[in-house]
């Protein structure tokens, strides 16, 4: 088995240490300083020093002001030996006596070929020496258990003697920067036995790198289910793929398979020790590893009482999630993503843990919003959940609020602007960024709070630029061309002939590979785009899969495919693949300069060629629109909210231009059964400049029929590309009035009523009188709204005294409800409250929301039933960014999306249809 890397070639005080090379060490504390990436391959892309983003590291200082590590933590470092007499490594006691695996004798003291001694250095250099740099837990003890030659070379039989030496002398914690092959059942069993039955029966925390391919999965034993896969992260908290952290050549495992998956990520391209000296560039996996097991062994220096299970719980459960990609996996440990893991591995958040304090902000689980044509408002959702699985704040100032700004045209920025959810179900939270035209960009992130105050930024690091979530609105389009046919070279690099694309902002981007290769697990290669920062200018497409067959046939590769390589087979035939590392980067970024192709061939023996590379980049046209505001339901409805009958009232209505173009106003008209009661007092104009609005000035004139109820519609013809027919609802209250029975009806219908606040989206429904003996005939009917707490006055003409009627309740897109008992009459006026019991509906068919009893919402095509013809109607409308005044729109908000397609869902599923007598 050969080791995994072997180069063949602001919280609290924050302790600083006075070890000269402190500096240096980003991984611990990352202030953006200037560093060195060791990288000579500025031809590729890499650039020779790069200053981070602060904050990207692992908080070691603020957790050296909790501890620096305990004598009696004992780290096993199973490698190829430390060099004891090294002078950052001198302290009483630090280094226990070593253990060569290899030779099977006791005291070694050598490093064979410089590899553990730089792992060591990294987890316990010696502090405050003046000498160097500073270990993550310096106050620990290490041990050098040496596995390998000086050829690199080991054995099954070594390694599982080094694991039985690693529990009988009482290691705390293993580092394992090691690793590939296939598995070998006595190594398993024997990391099992440390895993199990290590300290004592409480269990060793055992740390393995994930592997330096860049392709997915981990490699063997980093997936055994009793240790933790560790995969790298660069100063800027990317995944270390090929492309990033200014080392093209190597990137770090992900993912999963059926054996395990990645648990976590640690820097890498660390300052540290080497035989004799120091190391200033130690990379790969080899150094992920160190970190995060010198992480956990101050957790373990916290609270030495701990079981293995619960290192690993505080240690994932503390875990940062860098980078805009959704951590949307539910594992045992919380949020997982499968380039990411739990997250990057934060040392103050897990040593808090360790001691019952939680500073671990909430999860925030969010897809970018992609680019479309909708000058609808845009709906963002988000699950955010605490560490814990508990809910955050769903009101009051610490509530999650979506934070963005827009670019209209040639515009611009605008400053950031924030906004509550407007709505929460469970753990998801609705956002909407308003009504924009064609030409525009936003620019957003998401912060949440859980109920202690610790606060989280989606994506991490926001509102940095490079750290915001993007999409355009408009006319999306898309531009093609041919890397020209190249040939790579046999062990190396190779960059391909340019082609060049004109200046846009890029909203997406897909790539068409031909390339025919003998042996896949040799090659890497990545879009090399001609953007001028060298943290995000080149994004790997494959690496290291197809073993030893051959060639790509037609695959394309995109954020949007289904499949990671790993779920296919050469030649990949027309298949739809992930990249291996997000292209979201691209997003937002300008498209104009020369694009190629960066390939890297890891071995002797086999050359690529590659046929056709075809870069689709997705942007929009460029065309503007007028976009007519519809951003809540009060732009869509006027409300004349004191009329009574006989009476004329006058509102003004408003109509706004969101949009980078005139809207223009071709016709407006009153529809629906009351539309005789409305007319326009003035002209509008016939365009709207953009940003400007009309005055609508409508009169309700009660006396035109005998009702001061409402059921009209104010239609406005318009060149708004999603609202060709703008419609404004008609809203009205229905007085009391001489020689009529009048019913105060409380009724809550389930889609609009907000059971947190105990208050509900105001919307008009219809009420029938039925006899109540068969069969059922309807007496009267009366139309009106019902108010935020549910109430509603509806007034009757042709009821008697003393007579028992069913009350029917029918709303545009509830089912129709009866009542359970009988409604009389003993003077004008009479009552009935369907909220506070399910009995008070026939057949109890009620659902309870929060402490309220709700009429059933989803009966969308009135059918009196809620069932998969709703769903379907529901889904479309949403998918079509529908808005208005529409029976799909199930919460009243004004626009079809994904909650109203939920609540439609769920009742369908429990098969709700209308109970009656």
């Amino acid at each position: 088995m050969q080791p995994d890397f072997i180069y063949p070639g602001g919280k609290l005080l924050q302790s600083i240490p006075n070890d000269p090379q402190f500096g240096q060490q980003w991984a611990l504390n990352n202030t953006g300083q200037s560093l060195q990436t060791g990288s000579p391959f500025s031809m590729y892309g890499d650039a020779a020093t790069v200053n981070g983003i602060p904050d990207s590291d692992m908080d070691v200082t603020e957790a050296w002001d909790i501890t620096t590590g305990s004598p009696a933590i004992k780290i096993g470092i199973i490698d190829s030996g430390i060099d004891s007499a090294h002078a950052d490594l001198q302290a009483p006691g630090h280094l226990l006596p070593g253990y060569d695996a290899f030779t099977n004798t006791n005291g070694s003291s050598v490093d064979y070929f410089n590899h553990g001694t730089s792992v060591a250095g990294i987890i316990g250099a010696v502090m405050n020496n003046g000498t160097g740099i500073a270990g993550i837990a310096p106050g620990c003890r290490m041990m050098s258990i040496c596995i390998f030659d000086i050829n690199g070379t080991s054995s099954t039989s070594i390694i599982t003697r080094a694991f039985d030496s690693a529990v009988a002398r009482g290691m705390d914690v293993l580092s394992n920067s090691w690793g590939g092959g296939l598995p070998e059942p006595a190594v398993t069993d024997a990391v099992n036995n440390a895993a199990i039955n290590g300290r004592g029966g409480l269990g060793c925390a055992i740390f393995f790198a994930s592997g330096n391919d860049g392709s997915n999965p981990p490699i063997y034993p980093s997936v055994l289910p009793n240790v933790l896969s560790v995969g790298g992260s660069t100063p800027h908290d990317q995944k270390k793929a090929p492309g990033t952290g200014n080392q093209f050549y190597w990137g770090s495992n992900y993912g999963e398979d059926a054996s395990g998956d990645l648990d976590l990520i640690a820097p890498t391209n660390c300052y540290t020790l080497a035989i004799n000296g120091y190391e200033e560039n130690f990379w790969g996996t080899s150094a992920t590893c160190p970190n995060a097991a010198g992480v956990a062994a101050l957790v373990l220096s916290a609270n030495q009482s701990q079981s293995r299970q619960t290192v690993y719980s505080n240690i994932l459960r503390g875990c940062d999630k860098p980078d805009n990609v959704p951590y949307n996996v539910t594992k045992a440990y919380g949020k997982w993503n499968m380039y990411y893991g739990y997250g990057r591995v934060n040392a103050y958040k897990s040593v808090s843990l360790a001691l019952g304090n939680d500073h671990v902000a909430p999860t925030i689980n969010h897809t970018n919003v992609g680019s479309h044509s909708s000058t609808y408002p845009t709906l963002v959702t988000a699950e955010i959940t605490d560490h814990d699985g508990t809910s955050v704040p769903k009101i009051g100032s610490i509530s999650p609020k979506i934070h963005y700004k827009t670019k209209k045209s040639t515009a611009g920025w605008s400053a950031f602007d924030s906004s509550d959810a407007y709505q929460s179900i469970g753990q998801v939270f609705y956002f909407r960024i308003p009504s924009l035209g064609w030409d525009s960009e936003v620019q957003y992130f998401i912060r949440a709070y859980d109920n202690l105050g610790n606060k989280s930024e989606f994506p991490l690091h926001a509102p940095a630029s490079m750290n915001l979530c993007f999409f355009a609105v408009g006319n999306i389009t898309s531009e093609t061309k041919k890397v020209p046919a190249f040939s790579g070279v046999d062990y190396g690099a190779t960059v391909s002939p340019a082609i060049n694309f004109n200046a846009f902002k890029i909203v997406d981007a897909k790539l068409n590979i031909y390339m025919r290769h003998t042996y896949l697990d040799d090659e890497m290669f990545q879009i090399y785009s001609p953007l001028t920062d060298p943290n995000n200018n080149r994004k790997c497409l494959f690496s290291g899969n197809g073993g030893s067959m051959d060639n790509i046939t037609g695959a394309s590769v995109s954020d949007s495919a289904n499949l990671f390589w790993k779920d296919g087979q050469p030649p990949y035939l027309n298949g739809s693949y992930k990249p291996e590392f997000t292209l979201r980067g691209l997003r937002g970024e300008n498209a104009g300069g020369a694009w190629r192709v960066l390939h890297f061939d890891g071995a002797i023996g086999d050359y690529a060629f590659f046929d056709s590379v075809k870069i689709t980049l997705y942007k929009t046209s460029g065309a503007k629109s007028p976009a007519a505001r519809l951003n809540t339901s009060a732009d869509s409805t006027l409300l004349f909210d004191n009329s009574a009958f006989p009476g004329i009232y006058d509102k003004d209505f408003y109509l706004k231009n969101a949009g980078t173009a005139s809207l223009a106003l071709s016709s407006f008209n009153f529809s629906g059964q009351q539309s005789s009661m409305y007319s326009l007092l003035n002209t509008p104009p016939s365009t709207i400049a953009a940003g400007d609005s009309a005055l609508f000035r409508v009169r309700l004139n009660t006396a035109v029929g005998s009702t001061a109820v409402s059921q009209a519609i104010l239609n406005i013809t318009t060149n708004d590309p999603s609202k060709p027919a703008f419609k404004v609802s008609m809203l009205t209250n229905d007085s009391l009035r001489t020689g009529l029975r009048n019913l105060q009806l409380t009724a809550l219908i389930q889609g609009l009523y907000n059971p947190v606040t105990n208050t509900s989206r105001q919307d008009t429904i219809n009420v029938y009188l039925r006899r109540f003996t068969s069969p059922y005939s309807i007496v009267d009917s009366a139309r009106g709204f019902l108010s935020t707490a549910g109430t509603g006055s509806f007034s009757f003409r042709n009821t008697q005294t003393g007579v028992s009627y069913f009350i029917v309740v029918a709303h545009r897109n509830a089912l129709e409800t009866w009542s359970s008992v009988p409604l009389v009459f003993s003077g004008i006026q009479a009552s009935y409250n369907f909220t506070t019991s399910a009995s008070a509906a026939y057949g109890n068919n009620q659902v309870l929301s929060g402490t309220k009893y709700c009429i059933y919402s989803g009966d969308i095509d009135d059918d009196r039933s809620i069932d998969g013809a709703d769903v379907s109607l529901a889904d479309n409308a949403a998918n079509n960014y529908s808005g208005g005044y529409l029976p799909q729109d199930i919460d009243g908000n004004g626009f079809v999306d994904a909650t109203d397609v939920e609540i439609t869902h769920n009742n369908s599923q429990e098969f709700i249809t209308t109970i009656r007598p």
